[in-house]
């Protein structure tokens, strides 16, 4: 078969295909860069440590009159007796309160500081 095309046809024939070729390679996409790990700010906690909050569960129950919510822990382990909490809702600051004494499984009860907290509302430290 190779001998039925004439020379000058093979050189042409080779010269388009290497044109070819440099072309797929000059037309390749750009490498995507690798994406860059997002850094959080760090921000006072609210026991005054610098770091990044840590969601410490959601309000199950609210009792406005004696003042008290019950959080459920979700099974992570609550911080000491006294220690304040956020309590926010989409993002916005609802209150703060207290850790108690009283736990019972993963629910915790805390003493509302300020604000006013629903139930729903997430807690962080």
């Amino acid at each position: 078969m190779a001998a039925m095309i004439p020379p000058t046809t093979r050189v042409l024939l080779s010269a388009v295909l290497c044109c070819t070729c440099a072309a797929c390679e000059w037309m390749k996409p750009e490498k995507i860069p690798k994406a860059m790990p997002v850094r959080f700010p760090k921000a006072n906690t609210s026991d005054g440590t610098k770091g990044r909050p840590r969601q410490m569960g959601a309000i199950l129950f609210v009792n406005a009159d004696a003042n008290f919510v019950l959080i459920d822990s979700r099974g992570r382990a609550m911080p000491e007796a006294g220690t304040a909490l956020k309590c926010l809702r989409d993002g916005i600051e609802t209150g703060i309160i207290a850790v108690g004494k009283e736990r019972q499984g993963t629910n915790v009860v805390a003493d509302i500081v300020t604000g006013s907290p629903r139930k729903g509302d997430q807690v962080f430290q």
